[in-house]
């Protein structure tokens, strides 16, 4: 698999700008946030939290992003061989998933900015967001 190339010093600069400006909206109404910082630096997030996070390929796979990150005990059990997994692990995680990114695309919304859910990829059940919404 080949890796996009990266965007400019100048062009990260306004990503990280951009993430950091989403997390304080998210942290305002009072949401749980991590700041993931550069998506290719990778981050382990023990809690369920939403993390907002930049993807500094040129491509169109580029972008700020939150997504939900479910809590380790639930993506644990998900993982687990079916037989020690309960049965409503799946479909509960996968409710919250789609749950919580239905809500925080509002919120961000709400916020001012333009979104769109991301269903593939390397970002798949995130948040993208475009920019702010033009006034």
């Amino acid at each position: 698999m080949t890796v996009p190339e990266r965007v400019g010093q100048d062009e990260e600069q306004v990503l990280v700008e951009r993430t950091e400006a989403v997390e304080a909206d998210l942290r305002f109404v009072g949401l749980p946030v991590v700041r993931g910082g550069d998506s290719r630096a990778g981050k382990t997030i023990g809690s369920s939290t939403f993390v907002v996070y930049y993807d500094a390929s040129a491509d169109s796979s580029g972008g700020v992003f939150v997504t939900w990150e479910p809590s380790r005990e639930l993506k644990d059990l998900i993982v687990a061989p079916p037989q020690l997994a309960p049965q409503r692990a799946i479909p509960l995680g996968s409710t919250a998933l789609e749950a919580m990114t239905v809500a925080v695309e509002q919120v961000l919304t709400a916020a001012g900015w333009a979104t769109e859910q991301t269903d593939v990829g390397v970002h798949e059940s995130s948040v993208k967001i475009l920019g702010p919404v033009a006034p």
